[in-house]
């Protein structure tokens, strides 16, 4: 058996799909309204930002890229994911904290809070700051997920 708002808040919280795949998930599969939905999906994400926002910045990027890059596979993966961070963290930096923001609103794969946090740990920014920041990206970009969740199988008559 299962608990619909613990398994929200949990799928909220791993990398990658986040809260872009937790509300609908939420909301069509363990049938949670979508103002709940919402809610505890913003509330998983925005609790493992604040977490890796003060890990990070406790341990250093630089160390944990040391380490991470020694595990054989994960090491792989890891470099191409800070390869593309890299790339992207040049078009935030130049809007600092507001780039930051606006670029985890955007609802697609690879701009959520986990590349968020790594891209304000390479460009050193604060870390209560970064929380706020993606907190209210994830507020935008997990609005117009639920919109969408809700609305589009009306609109395409499911």
């Amino acid at each position: 058996m299962f608990n619909p708002i613990v398994d929200t808040i949990l799928h909220s919280m791993f990398p990658v799909g986040e809260l872009r795949t937790a509300i609908p998930v939420a909301i069509h599969v363990l049938k949670l309204d979508w103002n709940n939905a919402l809610f505890y999906s913003l509330f998983g994400n925005s609790l493992v930002t604040l977490i890796l926002v003060y890990l990070i910045d406790f341990f250093k990027i630089e160390r944990i890229k040391y380490l991470v890059t020694k595990i054989p596979v994960v090491g792989t993966v890891f470099i191409k994911w800070e390869n593309s961070s890299i790339r992207k963290s040049k078009k935030i930096e130049k809007w600092g904290y507001i780039g930051l923001m606006l670029f985890v609103s955007i609802p697609l794969p690879i701009t959520g809070a986990w590349t968020a946090v790594f891209i304000a740990a390479l460009l050193e920014f604060k870390p209560f700051k970064s929380f706020v920041s993606i907190s209210f990206g994830l507020m935008i970009s997990g609005s117009i997920i639920t919109y969408f969740s809700v609305y589009l199988p009306k609109f395409l008559g499911y």
